[in-house]
């Protein structure tokens, strides 16, 4: 058997990660000639959860966010052809599994549910699951039960008939790639029963004359083609590798993932409301663990590590992180969060300001009495190295100070 020697090695690694640098510049280069600025964080986050795939540990789901007439189909139809990956259009409770069907030219029975047709290792994407939030509420939960089973690495179902046993539990492990429109924000409180399985990655909204023009100019045939081939050539020798042993991850870093986790589980956690307004706070409701979302980013700095062919998560990659991280906070509550960091006004509506507050308050993030960053906060915040500009004066200005 060969083995390398040091020398090999550094050679290699610096050659894949050349290649890796020039597959992303393409992939850059292909955003930036057709969309009208791109947003190349949110492109790189994505393709960083692809890559994650290859890793051993839980999948990252990631959720795409953009409103419509944004790329997010592109970004996503640029995956197709990679392997083992799979696109389908809609979900219904029987979409995973779902019994078996008779081939007429075989004979016997086929599995027909999608677990037993992709195996036991599969990127999945839905370009549009918003359509999962608009179902009925059995049919739903049905399908979220199901994903919940599925993250975990195993799916058992029973039918009517005892035929083909075998076909009825699916043990594996399935990447979901899925976007959505903003509006899946308005149905926080249905996507928590999924058990927060998805990070977000928020795909800015393309507004104005200059967007609209370069739309009009866009060829969208050679925009896909260039990008298709930039993500396959990014990906593939990733994919098509061997099994890969997780990036290192340093102490200073492990503690700013935990630390980011912390803050954006409290700041998303889910608050049921009543009133006649609907904005009166039910009951104050418990932060969900960070376990599962530290587990996740922790995953998603490797795969954006892979992309670069590096063995050891860095900086660059903890950047990335804190972005997805504030990304799957409630918009309200992410404004809220980031105005006080940056110490300037709340860019949102007095009522949607004030419940998002409300909210924060109860989740530690906000001292009740003067609305700024709790000391849970700021201690959150110093571990995962994110400066505060300084504390937020929320009295009403003066006669003097209008004028």
């Amino acid at each position: 058997m060969h083995i390398l020697s040091h020398r090999e090695v550094d050679v290699t690694a610096v050659a894949a990660n050349d290649r890796a640098v020039q597959a992303w510049a393409k992939v850059e280069r292909a955003l930036l000639t057709h969309c009208h600025k791109p947003d190349l964080d949110g492109a790189r986050a994505l393709y960083a959860a692809v890559a994650a795939h290859r890793l051993p540990g839980q999948p990252v789901w990631a959720m795409l966010v953009a409103p419509p007439g944004s790329v997010k189909t592109e970004l996503l139809s640029a995956l197709d052809g990679l392997p083992n990956f799979h696109s389908i259009d809609q979900v219904t409770p029987n979409t995973f599994i779902s019994g078996q069907i008779q081939d007429p030219k075989r004979g016997n029975k086929q599995p027909s549910g999608l677990l037993n047709r992709v195996g036991d290792s599969a990127i999945i994407a839905i370009p549009d699951f918003s359509t999962v939030s608009s179902m009925k509420a059995d049919d739903r939960g049905g399908i979220l039960a199901d994903m919940r089973r599925i993250f975990d690495g195993q799916l058992h179902k029973e039918f009517g008939t005892s035929d083909n046993l075998d076909q009825r539990l699916w043990r594996g492990r399935i990447t979901f790639v899925v976007a959505a429109t903003p509006q899946v924000d308005r149905q926080y409180g249905i996507f928590q029963s999924l058990g927060e399985r998805f990070i977000m990655i928020r795909w800015p909204r393309a507004g104005g004359i200059e967007a609209a023009i370069r739309a009009m100019e866009q060829d969208r045939d050679a925009f896909r083609k260039e990008l298709r081939e930039a993500v396959h050539e990014l990906l593939e020798p990733v994919l098509r590798g061997n099994a890969i042993a997780n990036p290192g991850l340093s102490h200073q870093l492990r503690r700013g993932i935990a630390a980011i986790a912390e803050l954006t589980v409290r700041a998303r956690t889910y608050q049921p409301k009543d009133g006649p307004s609907g904005k009166d706070i039910l009951f104050p409701t418990d932060p969900e663990s960070p376990t599962r979302l530290s587990q996740q980013l922790r995953q998603l700095a490797g795969g954006n590590a892979l992309l670069e062919g590096r063995s050891e998560i860095t900086e660059e990659d903890f950047r990335l992180v804190r972005r997805v991280a504030f990304d799957c906070i409630p918009a309200p509550r992410r404004e809220v969060l980031e105005a006080l960091i940056q110490k300037r006004p709340v860019n949102l509506p007095h009522p949607s300001s004030f419940v998002a507050r409300g909210d924060l308050v109860c989740l530690g993030l906000l001292n009740e009495g003067d609305y700024n960053l709790s000391e849970l906060a700021l201690t959150l915040l110093s571990e995962a190295g994110i400066q505060v500009e300084g504390l937020y004066d929320f009295s009403p200005p003066t006669e003097r100070e209008k004028k």
